[in-house]
């Protein structure tokens, strides 16, 4: 006699004697019976010595389809210890599929399962059953099971496993079909076997019948998920394999409910499907960028700067910062333009024009950084002075004020502050901490010698050089865990970035924990964006200085940048940050 995939019998534990034919009745409702017949077929084709495993006859026989993201599998390192964490929307479908997954890569996995899926016979050979998702206590009743896992990782092999527990249910919070909380101990178990992490997404829910007894009955919802997989049968499937995460990354984290919440983000991040944005500098005409001014001009204009307006002057790197308004340096703000324009080119900004000038730096100071070694510029950046500009001008005088409505409160705040923007280094100085270090040295100065300033405030850009979900992330995460929520209300974006660019609001919760500083955040980044570059170096900048976020705004004549606007209060700034940039004495 051949045997079931689920034996309904076996479930009910013998307890009680029900009839054959009333057996049969219920594995018809539940679902069974197709579990059963693809079961039957599954033993046939392996007596009949198919080449195929358990996993990829399952598939065939119960019509799971779905569609591997390209080179997804590089991501599952062939060998070492491995656990693969996933999302759970389904039910038994998922972990047919992601076996099958899995098993194309490494043939050594064990999938952690509860005591339903373990009475699916033909998963037997590749399952661990241990109860991780039901508290301290589930796991002490349950430590053969445990050391089962432990063991096996401990041997190099893999673990696939699902942190929820159990499909995923409807929540009315967030309106829609959510997974239900990443127990924590399956965090711990990942940070004691220092394994290498894969994150595994797969698209789709469990239909509305399920759903509705979920809401109304949770604990009897798992005998409806085998009629799922009928359903589950109908659809295609999008799975995505993340990029690997080191044990070096995860033993960063000290607390073991803020790493379930990471591991979640990488996993659920997986999902997000944006449609390319289009860079306008793909529709726009550039111009072609001017060249350079007469190196000769520029020395000799240097030499015709009053003393005082050197604010810092290092010997040991040959570096200087002067800080002067643009009328007294006519030549040097004409290279200072053309060096933005490329600048910022490379980067996917810029204004299209030959140069980058505008009128507001007719009355700004300009604060610039001189190499005494290689006498030429190397770096500026514009300096507002924001109680100048509001009496001779108004808000409009000020650049940010042509992207954002500013309330008076606002303003008034402001006039202690210097408005920053156009900051740029040169490609092959960029690299060199003493760059942005020493201009950092000049603005300090400044602010000491005009003490009447004390605010620091401007936009920092997000080009449309990182991808829609980066962008997505880096807003969300500051609108999470950097927002000065009073200030916000005194402003407002002229152009606000779409509703699509931020998380969806149960991924957005886990940031405060997942992403605990800007650090972590700028690791993700660099995974989603092939490793070619984390959070701009500016904005970690900001945020090591405890800046706070106000407000966001999309700059389409600037290569459809994203501008946060970010106001630091020095006073505010680590001491030692704010002593070392002010030249006092720490």
């Amino acid at each position: 006699m051949k045997r079931k995939m689920v034996d309904l019998g076996e479930l009910l534990g013998g307890k009680k004697r029900v009839p054959k034919w009333l057996l049969n009745l219920g594995e018809r409702y539940l679902g069974f019976h197709r579990l059963n017949v693809a079961h039957y077929n599954i033993d046939d084709d392996m007596d009949n010595g198919s080449p195929d495993n358990f996993f990829q006859l399952a598939c065939r026989h119960l019509d799971l389809n779905y569609e591997l993201n390209e080179g997804g599998l590089e991501n599952i390192p062939e060998e070492g210890p491995c656990v693969i964490v996933a999302n759970h929307p389904h039910g038994l479908s998922d972990g047919i599929m992601f076996g099958d997954v899995v098993m194309k890569r490494r043939k050594d996995v064990r999938i952690i399962v509860n005591d339903f899926l373990n009475c699916v016979h033909g998963m037997r050979d590749y399952t661990i059953t241990v109860n991780v998702y039901g508290g301290e206590e589930a796991v002490r009743a349950n430590m053969s099971g445990m050391r089962e896992m432990i063991k096996w990782l401990r041997q190099g092999h893999c673990v696939l496993v699902f942190p929820s527990g159990s499909a995923a249910t409807y929540s009315a919070k967030d309106k829609r079909v959510i997974d239900d909380p990443w127990q924590s101990n399956i965090a711990s178990i990942i940070r004691k076997m220092n394994a290498t992490v894969v994150p595994m997404h797969i698209s789709g829910r469990t239909g509305l019948f399920f759903q509705m007894v979920s809401v109304m009955c949770k604990g009897k919802r798992a005998n409806l998920l085998p009629r799922e997989i009928k359903r589950d049968g109908r659809m295609p499937h999008q799975i995505s394999l993340g990029k690997p995460i080191s044990p070096h990354i995860l033993s960063s984290f000290d607390d073991d409910h803020a790493l379930a919440d990471y591991l979640r983000l990488r996993t659920m991040l997986l999902n997000y499907k944006f449609i390319e944005e289009k860079s306008s500098n793909t529709e726009r005409e550039l111009k072609p960028i001017d060249p350079h001014i007469n190196p000769q001009l520029i020395i000799d204009e240097l030499s015709t700067i009053p003393p005082e307006a050197l604010y810092y002057d290092n010997d040991k790197t040959g570096l200087q910062i002067y800080i002067i308004k643009a009328q007294f340096i006519p030549n040097i703000m004409q290279e200072i333009a053309v060096q933005r324009e490329e600048v910022f080119r490379i980067v996917g900004e810029g204004s299209g024009e030959s140069k980058d000038i505008d009128e507001y730096d007719s009355y700004c100071n300009h604060l610039f950084m001189w190499d005494t070694r290689s006498q030429r510029v190397i770096g500026a950046y514009r300096m507002g002075l924001t109680d100048e500009i509001l009496d001779q001008r108004g808000c409009n005088g000020l650049y940010n004020g042509a992207f954002f409505k500013m309330k008076p409160e606002l303003q008034d705040q402001l006039r202690h502050g210097l408005e920053m923007g156009r900051a740029y280094i040169i490609p092959e100085h960029q690299k060199l901490p003493a760059s942005l270090d020493t201009l950092w040295m000049g603005i300090g100065r400044f602010m000491k010698k005009h003490p009447q300033y004390y605010y620091l405030y401007g936009t920092v850009s997000i080009s449309s050089h990182y991808q829609w979900l980066s962008r997505s992330l880096i807003i969300s995460y500051l609108k999470e865990n950097q927002m000065n929520e009073d200030m916000a209300k005194l402003i407002r974006p002229k152009s606000p970035p779409p509703k699509e660019m931020t998380l969806r609001s149960e991924d957005s919760r886990l940031l405060p924990r997942a992403l605990a500083d800007s650090r972590v955040l700028s690791q993700v980044i660099n995974d989603i964006e092939d490793g070619k570059q984390g959070i701009p170096v500016l904005l970690k900048h900001y945020l090591r200085l405890n800046g706070k976020m106000i407000a966001f705004n999309i700059d389409e004549s600037f290569g459809n940048t994203l501008d946060g606007f970010v106001v630091v209060n020095m006073d505010e700034a680590p001491d030692r940050m704010r002593k070392r940039y002010r030249g006092d004495t720490i």
